[in-house]
């Protein structure tokens, strides 16, 4: 008896521990067009520039994306390659997931399971903590982390057309159809994992991209998380 009570006692500080040292994480989402990694680098850039001129020692913070899909397919025990599409936000027609699944490679898995594993390394990242996790619905993923910050990127949509029209060399018409259609397969993504419609209350903050520079948005960020004593 004496054994079971010292064990459930010690399954419930190591319970206890493990959710007092969940995070610090943060999330940076965005419409098409907002400059989310360029706003990560800089964000991380400077926090962990902060820590080292205040001498304060601790774990350096970094910023991830590509990371995810690269654990997602260790984890599905598949290729990048093979469940690609879903990191970024499309759907297989139903005739390609048809003859995804007679596939004899053993490579197949349904949208449902990538994008569980999806949620399930950015939960595992989260929860390590000292991370800037840019997209992949990061906010619904973690939201329930106790020391997190959730941040939605935003912009006027002729502001993001120009934006694509310049660093992808396209037309009006066809970065604005590129723009509507990215913003609706990252929406369906994002609530997917919310179980909700989409909401701008669900961020901690929303910043305009058009009006605001990078460097305003990161000093921003940076006091928000002071703010909640994240650094």
């Amino acid at each position: 008896m004496e054994n079971l009570l010292q064990r459930y006692l010690d399954m419930r500080v190591a319970n206890e521990n493990r959710v007092s040292t969940q995070g610090p994480v943060v999330t940076i989402s965005r419409e098409y067009g907002c400059p989310s990694k360029l706003l990560a680098d800089m964000l991380v850039s400077q926090i962990n520039l902060g820590l080292n001129q205040a001498g304060k020692q601790g774990h350096a913070w970094r910023w991830i994306s590509k990371e995810l899909l690269e654990q997602a397919a260790v984890d599905l025990k598949v290729q990048p390659k093979d469940i690609t599409y879903v990191y970024n936000y499309e759907e297989r027609s139903w005739v390609d997931d048809l003859l995804a699944a007679t596939k004899k490679d053993g490579s197949y898995r349904s949208d449902r399971a990538i994008r569980n594993a999806i949620g399930k390394v950015i939960r595992s990242y989260g929860e390590s903590g000292h991370v800037v996790i840019v997209g992949r619905a990061g906010m619904a993923v973690t939201r329930q982390i106790p020391e997190s910050l959730h941040i939605r990127l935003i912009a006027p949509l002729e502001w993001r057309i120009a934006r694509i029209s310049e660093v992808y060399n396209l037309g009006r018409d066809e970065a604005m159809n590129t723009i509507q259609h990215k913003d609706d397969n990252r929406r369906k993504f994002l609530e997917f994992f919310l179980g909700h419609e989409f909401r701008y209350h669900d961020f901690d903050a929303v910043f305009n991209c058009a009006s605001l520079s990078l460097e305003q948005i990161s000093a921003a960020v940076r006091q928000l998380m002071i703010g909640k004593k994240l650094i």
